[in-house]
């Protein structure tokens, strides 16, 4: 059903926000490109507004939806895949807390632009897999993801 369809792409919105912090390099060097995530604008200014907003939506969807035996199977999946895409996100934050690049120029700026593009865009190709696959029905498993959900 469409309902359906539409409430199992939300979740990804949180890693999808959560991604944003990667997003700088990419969008200075695309500035055309922010449009895309205008319309999210709303959504994202009170996502960051309200202290704990990612913790309180982890723990949201995955007792809310993913736990929630009410709700399809296929909600309950993609509730699950947009949790632990979150999830994974953590561990590029680790290893840039640990190796704290500080100022960096050179061959180092350029390696932790890359980085930066690298996750963003994996986040943004893993968002955008999902909402196709939502809209459209289908269980789509995310790649590295999917199998753990």
């Amino acid at each position: 059903p469409i309902p359906d369809r539409i409430v199992a792409l939300l979740p990804y919105l949180v890693p999808l926000l959560d991604g944003l912090r990667y997003s700088r390099f990419f969008f200075s060097q695309f500035p055309q490109a922010i449009v895309l995530l205008t319309p999210l604008q709303p959504i994202a200014s009170m996502y960051f507004r309200i202290p704990f907003a990612g913790l309180i939506s982890f723990f949201a969807i995955y007792m809310g939806m993913a736990e929630n035996r009410t709700l399809s199977r296929f909600v309950r999946f993609n509730a699950m895949q947009a949790i632990i895409l979150d999830i994974c996100l953590v561990l590029p934050g680790m290893v840039e807390y640990v190796f704290s690049p500080g100022r960096l120029s050179g061959l180092g700026f350029e390696l932790y632009r890359l980085c930066y593009n690298s996750v963003w865009l994996f986040v943004l190709f893993a968002f955008a897999l999902a909402a196709i696959g939502c809209l459209s029905g289908q269980t789509y498993r995310l790649p590295f993801i999917g199998e753990a959900a």
